[in-house]
């Protein structure tokens, strides 16, 4: 689990994320979570189910032909999460699509929990998606905190 200071920045969150996404472009699923450990509020995430759900566009277990007509609508073989390295908007991505918030605790237990993150536009096989990863910004012992890992879907 990689942790930052409490007075950490914004940024210092967006790279543990922009971490977590290149460990899901090389297909490293389950050191992703390592990382960013999931949240045990919703599914059990696990490095398969992650793999899943990036596979089939934010659906771990999509209905039959569902993933086979996006990928031909998309004019690709298969959805992999795309590095941000080397892209000409990976700036862009990390600055406008990593998105922190610290004001709002949807409904989290201030004592945990500091806010969110939101991660849009997940690039996928070269693309830019509309697949969002959510990570919870969760307290850590008294001066630490760590993203935990609780969905990827289509917002």
């Amino acid at each position: 689990m990689r942790t930052v200071s409490v007075e950490s920045s914004d940024d210092s969150l967006r790279e543990i994320v922009v971490e977590w996404s290149e460990l899901l472009a090389q297909e490293r699923y389950g050191a992703a979570l390592d990382i960013c450990p999931p949240s045990e509020r919703y599914l059990p995430w696990d490095a398969d189910l992650l793999q899943k759900a990036v596979r089939g566009y934010g659906v771990p277990d999509p209905g039959p032909g569902v993933v086979e007509m996006m990928l031909q609508d998309w004019g690709v073989d298969v959805f992999v999460v795309t590095s941000l390295a080397g892209r000409p908007d990976r700036d862009e991505i990390i600055r406008d699509r990593i998105r922190v918030d610290r004001k709002h605790l949807f409904g989290l237990d201030p004592a945990q929990y500091v806010g969110m993150v939101h991660y849009n536009d997940v690039p996928l096989s070269g693309y830019r998606s509309d697949l969002t990863a959510q990570f919870h910004i969760k307290r850590v012992g008294v001066d630490r905190l760590m993203l935990e890992f609780l969905a990827m879907h289509v917002m």
